[in-house]
């Protein structure tokens, strides 16, 4: 590359030599001068003698740059330069335009086109050159966002692949020392002991840091799989209520919650379309968040309402403002002076309920504190609710 072509950030571009132009002109005799120019900056050269042509090499073998000639058949330079810079493969071509004439709307046409250049009668070869190596410049820094973009894409894809890895061993291992925790309780000390409540209180919280640990792990996972479109939605006919009593059953079970979550249910008999499993993770976030950060009481209120449920989970404590409500959802939001935590998880939260056809948004509790309101819409089908056999 010759010294004074080198692009804003001082990079030199590729070699003349490996710089491909192809050259869409009505006969060899009429793409001689455009030939010769390129030939003179040592540039290599493809040629095309009509529109169809010219556009079928320049999607299967994409040049640096497309010089056309406005008499090319069968309806002239601008319609081809317009179908190029139509195509997704062709857009950012640098594309040039050479004219028979100086008049001012033809030029216009092009441009309008999408050609990044017109070469009239009037340019003399070394304004030509200039636009020529300016429109390279870009094309080379182009190409080099584009491979920084597919390796960036190929150590993403790494990255969530390794961590997969990862959090599915970890779940083989939180699930083995749980079993080892159970394996342990049955050798407690007898009900007369002293130490018989210690025991029983160290069995509880390692019982609770591990199901969080691997609520959490389903968290990642899920949100992983919905940022790469393979979170698959399997819907059934839910009530929400019952889901919301298993989760208040479970955390009654950690003495540090008990008394600190309330469901009020005035839905049973509505059910809602929805992954069981998926949903109640939902909860589970939902609740934690406002345990975590309100002060006080969290109430988990299900209510019917018109072709549907909405569910209120909240509890007293600080007041958001504005711009906290909007990044609630953001994941690893960090919205109080302490860690709160579950950013990841309320946008999975708002991304499942979304993705099973409802609204969620935040409100203000009266009095202080925050509450999370979503509305889901009621199944079409009735829940079995006979009884099995045995």
């Amino acid at each position: 590359m010759l010294p004074d072509e080198r692009t804003t950030h001082n990079n030199a571009l590729t070699l003349p030599a490996q710089v491909e132009a192809l050259v869409a002109a009505p006969g060899r005799g009429l793409a001689r001068p455009v030939l010769a120019f390129l030939k003179q900056q040592g540039i290599s050269v493809r040629t095309s003698d009509d529109a169809d042509s010219a556009f079928e090499e320049a999607l299967m073998h994409p040049p640096d740059v497309i010089l056309i000639d406005d008499r090319i058949a069968p309806t002239g330079g601008i319609d081809l330069c317009q179908r190029l810079k139509g195509n997704v493969r062709t857009h950012f071509v640098p594309t040039i335009v050479l004219a028979l004439t100086d008049l001012r709307p033809f030029r216009m046409r092009a441009v309008a086109a999408g050609a990044d250049a017109v070469f009239s009668p009037s340019i003399d070869p070394q304004e030509r050159r200039t636009r020529l190596w300016a429109l390279l410049r870009t094309r080379a820094l182009y190409r080099r966002m584009e491979r920084k973009q597919r390796t960036q894409g190929t150590e993403i894809t790494e990255r969530r692949r390794w961590l997969a890895f990862l959090l599915h061993d970890l779940q083989g291992s939180v699930a083995a020392l749980s079993a080892n925790v159970d394996y342990l309780s049955r050798f407690a000390p007898p009900a007369t002991d002293p130490r018989r409540q210690d025991f029983s209180e160290a069995v509880g919280d390692a019982r609770t840091v591990f199901d969080q640990l691997m609520h959490s792990v389903h968290t990642v996972l899920d949100f992983d799989r919905f940022e790469t479109g393979r979170l698959v939605i399997e819907p059934v006919p839910v009530r929400v209520g019952e889901l919301a009593a298993q989760i208040f059953a479970e955390l009654g079970q950690n003495p540090a919650l008990m008394g600190e979550v309330i469901v009020e249910n005035q839905a049973d008999e509505r059910a809602v379309d929805a992954d069981p499993e998926l949903m109640r993770r939902v909860l589970v976030n939902l609740v934690m968040h406002c345990v975590r950060r309100g002060k006080g009481r969290t109430t988990v209120r299900i209510t019917p309402s018109e072709g549907g449920i909405s569910v209120w989970i909240g509890s007293s404590g600080p007041i958001a403002s504005t711009a906290e409500k909007q990044e609630m959802f953001e994941p690893y939001a960090q919205l109080h002076e302490k860690p709160v935590g579950y950013g990841l998880g309320l946008a999975m939260a708002r991304a499942v309920v979304e993705l099973h056809g409802g609204k969620i948004w935040v409100e203000d509790v009266p009095g202080g504190g925050l509450a999370f309101a979503f509305n889901l819409g009621e199944s079409l089908k009735r829940p079995d609710t006979r009884k099995r056999a045995g």
